[in-house]
């Protein structure tokens, strides 16, 4: 059942909560990051919430943060942010059909 914790416990171990402030911190250093105090206290949140949600690989809750800051935090213009909103949609498409 330790493999799962992330779904049910509320604290995070050290290596966990290194690799969320890893992907946190690369991504709100990005230029296209709007770097105001809501977009980063959502964004850690939305952040928080994929890791929960099962995306514990590296890379993976990597590449859904980087699309979900795109999409939600980002100083793009309005055809980048569908373009990333469209990814995420694709992405949960996926995950639906391998729930299935």
């Amino acid at each position: 059942m330790q493999r799962y914790h992330h779904l049910t416990e509320g604290i995070f171990r050290p290596d966990e909560l290194a690799m969320l402030q890893a992907i946190f911190n690369e991504i709100i250093e990005r230029p296209w990051f709007d770097l105001n105090e809501f977009s980063r206290e959502a964004f850690a949140t939305q952040v928080i919430q994929l890791y929960r949600s099962g995306s514990t690989d590296f890379d993976e809750l990597k590449e859904l943060s980087i699309l979900t800051a795109r999409a939600y935090f980002s100083r793009d213009d309005v055809e980048e942010r569908q373009k990333a909103i469209e990814c995420l949609r694709q992405v949960e498409r996926r995950a639906s059909l391998t729930e299935d």
